[in-house]
């Protein structure tokens, strides 16, 4: 969600300005935006790739209980996270003059 929020109104704030109340986390340029959300998802596929090929120990436990811990786990984690993420890529672009 977070890569779209990069994407999206760095591709076309300049046919359509109003998408620049998208920039919500206020990123420098729409070359810095559109290289940090590339650069973070490099980074996090990774990194997510040993914990895909660890697999997951199984553990009876009730479904209600299981949806709770992976939603709080993955779904928060993955919806929260590449905002800040991206945001310092952004940053470190920019001090870095990369972008």
């Amino acid at each position: 969600m977070a890569k779209y929020f990069a994407i999206i109104p760095a591709m076309f704030m300049a046919t359509y300005p109003a998408l620049g109340n998208l920039n919500i986390m206020r990123l420098h340029t729409p070359q810095s935006a559109i290289l940090a959300a590339v650069i973070f998802n490099a980074l996090i596929i990774i990194a997510l790739v040993p914990l895909a090929l660890r697999g997951v120990k199984y553990r009876p436990v009730g479904a209600a209980s299981l949806l709770r811990r992976n939603l709080m786990i993955y779904g928060i984690g993955g919806i929260i996270a590449p905002f800040p993420g991206i945001w310092l890529i952004d940053q470190l672009l920019v001090l870095l003059k990369l972008a």
